[in-house]
């Protein structure tokens, strides 16, 4: 059955944008978010996530730079048709996320992009292609909470860059609607309060007894497809990403040369990097080289 949606719950949360503009009641885009998806109406999977990504958005970047009521009402109104055209299912049934679309139509909105624009055409395009990689790396199923979060984590340092603003985010966000989602990825999800990332001690990364190789692009050899035996072999660590440094998941993060071939860490998850041991440094099978956290201590 398809889902009806109701022009109230969109009139309901332009003005909850509003009412933030005019009190300047947050400083976040996660704690707006946050109050956009408890709106009534709102329920866990539902198309009217496609727009709360750029009202979102738009609402921030509106308290930044100080816009009046009627500019942001203009944004969120453009926004709210833009979204409407982005139907319910999209993310499994054509493979585009409704949540990282929405990053894109902010993008368009604040920019005033339309099909014959040059630069702000190609960032609307890359952002949210950006998005949807990010939405991706963690898998499905669906889960409109983790992907508009996800979309925002993502968008918000790409349009701070391109667009001058300092949009903030919580990188250590807990997702409090974990408990009312039945296809909730649980400890697989970044946002979940029992992630290794979101521990104090973050995430462990650990040796494991075997890998598969780094791929070589040039060559093309069985040997790249073969396990690599970490047990017993003499393993040197150089790091591909500062101590401290935040990492997002699948980056690589650390490699060495074990049997003439080139082993490759990458992050399980994204947060802090911590380095257990230095550049140069020994390990074997089982060490732990280093913990992702979600908060930088």
């Amino acid at each position: 059955m398809a889902f009806t949606m109701e022009q109230e719950v969109f009139d309901r949360l332009k003005e909850e944008c509003v009412s933030a503009l005019k009190t300047r009641s947050v400083s976040r885009a996660d704690e707006l978010i946050n109050t956009l998806m408890d709106t009534e109406g709102v329920i866990i999977h539902c198309p009217y996530h496609h727009f709360i990504v750029p009202a979102t958005l738009l609402t921030m970047a509106a308290l930044e730079k100080y816009k009046k009521e009627d500019e942001l009402r203009e944004w969120l109104e453009l926004a709210e048709t833009r979204a409407k055209a982005v139907p319910g299912g999209v993310c499994g049934n054509m493979g585009n996320c409704g949540s990282s679309v929405g990053a894109g139509i902010f993008l368009s909105v604040y920019t005033s992009a339309s099909p014959l624009s040059v630069e702000n055409w190609k960032w609307a395009n890359e952002l949210t292609g950006h998005c949807l990689l990010r939405v991706a790396s963690f898998g499905g199923p669906r889960c409109c909470k983790r992907t508009c979060y996800l979309s925002l984590w993502e968008a918000i340092p790409y349009v701070n860059e391109k667009l001058g603003l300092s949009i903030k985010f919580d990188e250590a966000l807990i997702c409090k609607y974990s408990d009312h989602n039945m296809e909730c990825l649980k400890e697989n999800c970044p946002f979940y309060k029992n992630n290794l990332r979101n521990s104090a001690d973050g995430m462990p990364i650990i040796v494991p007894g075997q890998m598969l190789p780094k791929k070589d692009p040039s060559k093309d050899c069985a040997c790249q497809y073969e396990p690599v035996d970490i047990e017993g072999a003499e393993c040197y660590i150089q790091w591909l990403k500062d101590n401290g440094s935040f990492v997002k998941r699948d980056e690589p993060i650390c490699e060495a040369q074990v049997d003439k071939k080139i082993i490759e860490f990458t992050a399980e998850t994204d947060g802090y990097l911590s380095h257990r041991i230095e550049n140069g440094d020994y390990f074997r099978a089982g060490s732990v080289i280093g913990t992702i956290k979600s908060k930088k201590y």
